[in-house]
């Protein structure tokens, strides 16, 4: 089975590509990442997952006014 990458559209095999499945505003999202854009992914989401853990932290810190 032949899958396209939904970064940069070049068609791999079934075995080269890496399935994410996220949950987003519109609902299950099947992401499909090539090798060579697995990394960009990778770091994209992990900004995503840092912004949202200080954003949740800086909500919990009491207010000095």
């Amino acid at each position: 089975m032949k899958y396209i990458c939904n970064q940069c559209g070049n068609v791999t095999q079934e075995h080269d590509v890496i399935i994410h499945y996220t949950k987003g505003s519109d609902g299950l999202e099947i992401v499909v990442l090539c090798q060579l854009c697995l990394d960009e992914y990778l770091e994209k989401t992990k900004v995503d997952t840092d912004r949202k853990d200080e954003d949740a932290e800086r909500m919990k810190m009491k207010r000095k006014w």
